[in-house]
C-alpha cells in the first residue's frame, strides 16, 4: 500500500468511526419508533456527517496536540493521537487543511438534509457539534487543557449525535425520550476520562487539566467505574420501561454492558500506563458504552 495512503488511513483512526455511527443510528431508530417513518436518504446524510464529523475530530485533535503527543511514550491504540505527526509521516497543514474540508462536509451534509426533508433543525446541531470540538481544542477556549474537556465529549457524543440524528428523521424533537440521557451522558463521560487515563504523563506535564491529571489515577478508575454502573443501574430502574420496553428482558440491553463492566472492576487497580491491562481496561469501558448503544439499536430493530 502507497505510504501515503497508509499515513492517512493511520490519520482517519477509522475504528473511532463507532463513536458517531451507533448514536447516530440510534437517535434515527428511536425517531423511526415515534413516528412509523423513516427516510433512506435522510439516514444516508446523517450518517455521511458522522463520517465527516469524525474525520475532522481526529484530524483536528492531531494537529491541536501535536506538541504533547510527541512527548507522550504511553499511546494506545485509543488514546495519544494517530502519531502521524509524530512519526513524520504527514503534515501538520496537511491535516489542518483536511480537518477544515472535513467540517465543511459534515455542515454540508446536514444543510442537504434540510433541503431534501425540510428538516433544518440538525444543520444548528451540527454547526453545535463542530463548535464543540474547536472549544475543546484550540484557543481561546482550549477546555481539553483548561479543563471541561470531558465535558464537551460527553456533550458531543452523548447529546448532539442523538438528536441530530432523531431531528433528521422528524424535523423536530417532538417524542424524543430524553430519559436516555440519564444513561448516555453518564456513559460517554465515563468514556471521555478512561481515554485521557494513558495520557496522564504527558498531559501532566503540558499542563493539561484533565480530570486524571487533576485528580489521580485510582480517583479517576473508581470514578469511571461508578458512572458507568450508575448509569446501568438508571436504565434497568426506570429507563429500559421508560422506552417502552418493558415486554423486552432487559439483559438484552444490558447483558454485554454488565459483564464488561464487573471484568474491568476486577482488573482496575492494575490498569497503569503502559501496561496491557491499562488497554484492556480502557478497550472495556469503551465497550460499556458501546454494546449499550448497540443493543438499544438492536432491540428497536
Amino acid at each position: 500500500m502507497n505510504s501515503k495512503l497508509w499515513a492517512w488511513l493511520q490519520a482517519s483512526r477509522l475504528p473511532s468511526q463507532t463513536y458517531l455511527f451507533l448514536p447516530l443510528l440510534l437517535g434515527q431508530l428511536l425517531a423511526w419508533r415515534v413516528t412509523g417513518e423513516w427516510g433512506w436518504l435522510v439516514f444516508v446524510l446523517v450518517q455521511a456527517f458522522g463520517v465527516f464529523d469524525q474525520l475532522y475530530i481526529v484530524y483536528a485533535n492531531d494537529v491541536a496536540d501535536e506538541d504533547t503527543d510527541r512527548d507522550n511514550a504511553t499511546a494506545t491504540l485509543y488514546s495519544g493521537g494517530s502519531r502521524v505527526l509524530v512519526e513524520g509521516a504527514l503534515s501538520s497543514a496537511a491535516l489542518q487543511r483536511a480537518a477544515w474540508i472535513m467540517a465543511g462536509l459534515a455542515v454540508a451534509s446536514a444543510a442537504l438534509i434540510g433541503m431534501v426533508a425540510g428538516h433544518w433543525l440538525p444543520l444548528p446541531l451540527a454547526v453545535l457539534g463542530i463548535g464543540l470540538l474547536w472549544a475543546y481544542s484550540f484557543p481561546p477556549l482550549r477546555l481539553s487543557y483548561r479543563g471541561g474537556g470531558e465535558l464537551l465529549q460527553t456533550l458531543g457524543l452523548g447529546a448532539v449525535l442523538p438528536l441530530l440524528a432523531f431531528s433528521a428523521q422528524t424535523g423536530d424533537l417532538g417524542g424524543f425520550p430524553w430519559v436516555l440521557f440519564a444513561v448516555l451522558l453518564p456513559l460517554n463521560l465515563a468514556t471521555a476520562i478512561a481515554t485521557a487515563l494513558p495520557d496522564v504523563a504527558s498531559d501532566a506535564r503540558a499542563n493539561k487539566r484533565t480530570l486524571v491529571v487533576k485528580y489521580g489515577l485510582g480517583p479517576a478508575r473508581r470514578f469511571i467505574l461508578v458512572l458507568a454502573a450508575g448509569a446501568l443501574v438508571l436504565h434497568l430502574l426506570f429507563v429500559h420501561d421508560a422506552l417502552a420496553m418493558a415486554d423486552i428482558p432487559v439483559l438484552w440491553a444490558l447483558g454485554v454492558p454488565a459483564l464488561a463492566l464487573l471484568i474491568a472492576t476486577a482488573l482496575h487497580h492494575r490498569a497503569d500506563p503502559g501496561t496491557r491491562t491499562l488497554s484492556l481496561f480502557l478497550f472495556l469501558v469503551i465497550l460499556v458504552n458501546v454494546a449499550y448503544v448497540a443493543g438499544l439499536a438492536w432491540l428497536l430493530l
